[in-house]
């Protein structure tokens, strides 16, 4: 069960008497929560009901009441009093050490949209940081995806690229190493001379970056979150967060962004229609799975006809089979529905698709009378063949992928969290050299030109390609074609893709 730590310490505009900003309400109508008290609800509904509050003693009251006649407590709601910076860092780590499960550090004045909450506390086994391009908030230095430098007002980013949003995750297995930085940050904060700002979830991910935690950045991209210090900022951050379709940003985030051409412009243009349709049939991404299964047998049935017709009809199913293909992860994104299950029915069903059809070609070219138009005789031979190419291009694919995953990017250099500077320095360009630093370099600038980048990713014939050339060839010619066909361009991809990836190895 997810631990929530939220900072009700900041005062509205920062001013010494002023009370809390978390109390500020979330609108200007009578009944409106406070800005604490919706916070609460959307975490309580994305199941992290055990919430502590780290507040003032003297804003504790106004921090434990509820908008009710009774003021009763928020339940699950546990306030904890702290007099300073490094009280509320020592509470960090006393709940980090005795956490077993994902911690979730943000400010009480935190206005954020449900999406961008959702994304943030959901991220699996996953320390993350939000994080945006501009704004105000600490400033971070995001490389590869990941955090690798963060500034308070003690500590100094070298070329920032972005700021911290304040709500930050930290994965069960790294919250030994929070409850470390958040000691030393606490030592530090007594430090005479040492200003640390009051700004904790920043702080902490000072120390988490500085200590070589891998911080994944997850950038805010279209949704809504600003912390709200003031009347008109929460007016502000609430009229952001409401402008955004948030149902339609996590519909856009569910299709890839960096799928093959034919998946992008001829399916993902519309296949988020049928997800969402999907969806509200309350039809699990496994169901869709496995129709997708059975429509590409039937169009394996109607190629084994070996009529034109047959052909024909082989094609637009075997379409239909790839649509759904797409349909049912963009699905499980959507709504979430993740299982190891899943993932296994979809990689081996896509095979599958893949194979029947084959096979289903293969018998109705060779049942098909002589006089058939699209008769090609006995193609078995061929099919075996493209079979054996695309097995053996797969079985290149996993291992190279799983190898890949088995090595672990280097942790960045620890920097003393006494010292201001993050020790960054620009590396110098590095120069490869030989025929696999041409083939990398040459491979690096094409990908910064739309027409090579697509020509890249079309002649390894993914498997969006590969149903369309099925369905194109069968449709309009034989099965003979569409083997040959396969044939020579899994050949070529094969080529393609070996001497890349041998290259790019020789070159690292």
């Amino acid at each position: 069960m997810t631990v929530a730590v939220v900072l009700a310490t900041e005062r509205v505009g920062g001013e010494a008497e002023a009370g809390p900003s978390t109390v500020l309400p979330y609108g200007d109508s009578s009944g409106t929560p406070t800005l604490l008290q919706r916070l609460i609800d959307q975490l309580v509904s994305l199941n992290v009901p055990d919430v502590h509050v780290v507040t003032r003693p003297d804003l504790a009251p106004q921090v434990r009441k509820r908008d009710c006649p009774e003021g009763a407590p928020e339940p699950g709601f546990t306030v904890v009093e702290s007099d300073d910076v490094a009280g509320d860092l020592r509470e960090v780590a006393r709940l980090a050490r005795a956490a077993k499960a994902p911690l979730v550090i943000l400010h009480g004045d935190l206005v954020a949209g449900d999406e961008l909450l959702t994304r943030l506390v959901s991220d699996a086994k996953t320390t993350t940081a939000a994080v945006a391009a501009e704004g105000t908030g600490p400033q971070v230095r995001v490389r590869g995806g990941r955090v690798e430098s963060a500034g308070s007002d003690h500590h100094v980013v070298t070329a920032p690229t972005g700021v911290f949003l304040g709500l930050l995750r930290v994965a069960a297995a790294d919250a030994r190493a929070l409850a470390g930085a958040a000691d030393r940050l606490a030592a530090l904060a007594g430090t005479p001379g040492t200003a640390l700002g009051g700004d904790v979830p920043g702080l902490l991910l000072v120390g988490l970056a500085r200590a070589g935690v891998q911080v994944a950045a997850r950038d805010r991209e279209v949704l809504a979150g600003a912390r709200a210090r003031t009347p008109a900022e929460a007016a502000a951050a609430r009229a952001a967060v409401e402008a955004v379709d948030e149902d339609r940003a996590r519909l856009a985030a569910a299709v890839k962004g960096n799928d093959g051409f034919f998946t992008t412009y001829a399916v993902s243009t519309y296949s988020w229609r049928i997800a969402r349709l999907a969806a509200r049939l309350r039809l699990t991404p496994n169901m869709v799975t496995s129709i997708s299964m059975g429509v590409a047998v039937l169009a394996a049935v109607w190629f084994a006809d070996g009529t034109r017709v047959g052909m024909l009809l082989g094609a637009l199913l075997l379409y239909v089979a790839f649509v759904l293909d797409c349909v049912d992860g963009q699905l499980a994104r959507y709504t979430r529905q993740f299982s190891t299950l899943g993932a296994w029915l979809d990689a081996t069903f896509d095979r599958a698709k893949e194979y029947v059809v084959y096979a289903g070609l293969a018998v109705g070219s060779t049942a098909a009378a002589t006089t058939s138009s699209v008769h090609a005789g006995d193609v078995w031979p061929l099919a075996v063949a493209a079979l054996a190419l695309q097995t053996c291009r797969h079985m290149i694919d996993f291992a190279f992928g799983a190898s890949k995953r088995r090595i672990v990017a280097p942790l960045p250099q620890t920097r003393p969290l006494d010292e201001p500077g993050d020790g960054f320095e620009p590396a110098p360009p590095r120069r490869r050299r030989g025929p696999a630093g041409v083939v990398v370099a040459l491979s690096n600038r094409t990908e910064k030109i739309h027409a090579l980048r697509w020509a890249k990713k079309i002649i390894i014939l993914p498997i969006g390609e590969r149903f369309a050339l099925i369905s194109i060839t069968a449709a309009l010619f034989n099965a003979k074609v569409t083997f040959i066909a396969l044939l020579g361009w899994g050949g070529l991809a094969a080529a393609y893709t070996l001497t890349g990836r041998l290259l790019r190895s020789l070159g690292r």
